[in-house]
């Protein structure tokens, strides 16, 4: 079964965007291709309405990560 995201409502379409860049900034953090401090600069510099879902996100994935 498929889901198309375009049919989502805008604000949810921006919700998943953050998900995904606390992904990546996790992928890279295990990978050795960047430091928390870089992502937690990049996050602080972020709109302070994201900051909290970006960090909480970008944790949650971090732990995954690391954990496996």
């Amino acid at each position: 079964m498929s889901y198309n995201l375009c049919n989502l409502p805008r604000q949810e379409k921006y919700q998943i965007q953050l998900d995904y860049e606390a992904s990546f900034w996790a992928y890279q953090i295990k990978r050795g291709k960047n430091t928390r401090e870089a992502v937690y600069e990049a996050i602080n510099s972020r709109p302070i309405s994201e900051q909290a879902t970006l960090k909480q996100r970008f944790e949650y994935y971090l732990s995954i990560m690391l954990a496996g």
